[in-house]
């Protein structure tokens, strides 16, 4: 018997096919070939979710998409923003595995070295997301945040200069707060991993890989045992009998 392909989305929750080829070029480069990828964005909607508000007008479509990814067989899904906006409610409305890039990514970091730094565009993330970070129970494994000024359109325009300012404040991090892994904290920072590891000395992870490859093992888990996030309290999905279940 050959093997099952598995299948896994990609959600780009933003208004914009910016990001698309460049994910999908990253996610290929790493994974299985008994893996099928897709990688979507919405049709509307804010570019980037830098603002809680944008995140709002976004979650409606990108939830859709979670749903569409359970009912076209999908064994995995992917959202992709160091936000991770919409994973419980995502989460809610689906039986599949849906990874959040953050949740992912920080777990591997705190398994990878005594405490890990986190790399953010600019200082306005920072509070949403070291905010997930007790949320996650993973608080005593932070050293830092550190922002280097970037917001996400820039980060598109200006990779090279994207780069250099990761490598001075992912440096620093290590120097000064203790970080022995450096976390990329967006999606729009993929594509470094590998040359900034040898520059730097220490562990860094592209939430892109890093969530990919966590999705290709919760998707084995999924398919071979039906093992997945539990549905019992904190997921537990919304009764069709009030007439709001997707």
């Amino acid at each position: 018997m050959g093997c099952v392909m598995l299948k896994i989305l990609f959600i780009n929750p933003v208004g914009t096919d910016a990001f698309d080829e460049h994910i999908l070029k990253t996610i290929n480069h790493v994974k299985r070939p008994d893996v099928e990828v897709k990688v979507v964005h919405l049709t509307s909607g804010p570019v980037h979710l830098e603002y809680h508000y944008y995140e709002h007008l976004n979650m409606d479509e990108m939830l859709k998409w979670v749903k569409w990814a359970e009912n076209e067989g999908y064994d995995a899904v992917i959202i992709g923003c160091f936000y991770d906006p919409g994973l419980r409610e995502a989460r809610e409305i689906v039986s599949i595995p849906v990874i959040g890039v953050a949740e992912a990514t920080m777990h591997v970091a705190a398994t990878l070295g005594h405490k890990f730094s986190i790399i953010v565009g600019r200082r306005k993330w920072i509070p949403k997301m070291e905010s997930n970070v007790y949320l996650y129970g993973i608080e005593r494994k932070l050293a830092s945040f550190r922002a280097i000024n970037f917001t996400v359109p820039r980060m598109l325009k200006e990779p090279e200069t994207l780069k250099q300012a990761i490598i001075n404040e992912a440096k620093k991090a290590v120097e000064e707060d203790g970080a022995e892994v450096i976390v990329l904290g967006c999606t729009g920072e993929s594509g470094f991993m590998k040359e900034l590891m040898e520059m730097i000395g220490v562990p860094v992870l592209d939430p892109v890989v890093i969530s990919w490859k966590y999705a290709e093992m919760l998707a084995d888990l999924y398919q071979k045992f039906k093992l997945s996030h539990c549905k019992l309290y904190g997921y537990e999905s919304p009764p069709t009998s009030e007439g709001y279940a997707p």
